[in-house]
């Protein structure tokens, strides 16, 4: 008797290829800055060039892939120089950000920002990096929804998401940070929010800024940090 599958939709094979190519980056199997080709992808899938394309935009969304002028999509890589670019671009607009969010904030949205620090806490504990780093930035993402502007969050999001994505690859393969001091930064921050102190807001970020660059430094780069573009 022949077994019913499940009939695999387009959707599904993006779904599962983006994933295996997601496993793929953090466990190093595809290194920093490696050159993804479709035609090869999709021969090794076994599936169309279509399908690829698509989980590789995926991918590019959440920035572990980037597309070269030429059209080429590789692996991120970050480099110190690139990492200070877009922190001087972060600190400018998510300083704006939660200024707003101190502002605008709903009691609803403050709940569900204080149960997202919640789990970032329970990741930390859980010494669990990879957790740690998607709810960190899901507390964030929930902060620039607070300030109810959808450019600040899309202009947020192309600016921060490399910056998270290049951190879960590189601290996969290197020692951890200590994941609840590094949580403990946000709880300043979470507090002038709560309490609707927009300048506080901004003071609080501006500090953890500061302590999270310096974070990248030392657990993303060489003990040189000579890391430069190509």
């Amino acid at each position: 008797m022949a077994i019913p599958f499940e009939q695999l939709t387009s959707t599904t094979l993006r779904v599962r290829i983006a994933e295996k190519l997601r496993e793929a980056i953090l466990n190093g199997s595809l290194p920093e800055g490696e050159r993804l080709v479709e035609r090869k992808l999709a021969s090794q899938f076994a599936t169309s060039l279509t399908v690829v394309r698509e989980a590789l935009i995926e991918l590019e969304s959440e920035g572990f892939v980037v597309k070269k002028p030429n059209a080429s999509t590789y692996v991120i890589k970050m480099t110190w120089d690139s990492a200070q670019k877009l922190f001087a671009v972060r600190n400018q607009l998510e300083a704006y950000a939660v200024e707003e969010a101190a502002c605008l904030g709903t009691a609803a949205q403050m709940r569900h920002l204080e149960q997202l620090y919640v789990e970032l806490l329970d990741a930390a504990t859980a010494k669990d990096i990879q957790r740690f780093i998607r709810k960190d930035f899901s507390l964030h993402e929930a902060i620039w929804q607070m300030a109810g502007n959808e450019y600040l969050q899309a202009a947020l999001r192309r600016a921060v998401l490399p910056i998270f994505s290049a951190s879960a690859i590189r601290i996969a393969s290197r020692r951890p940070f200590d994941l609840a001091q590094d949580a403990q930064l946000h709880l300043p921050l979470i507090d002038a929010i709560r309490n609707k102190d927009p300048r506080g807001a901004r003071l609080a970020l501006e500090t953890a800024m500061q302590a999270w660059l310096a974070e990248v430094r030392t657990h993303m780069f060489s003990p040189n940090h000579e890391d430069h573009e190509d």
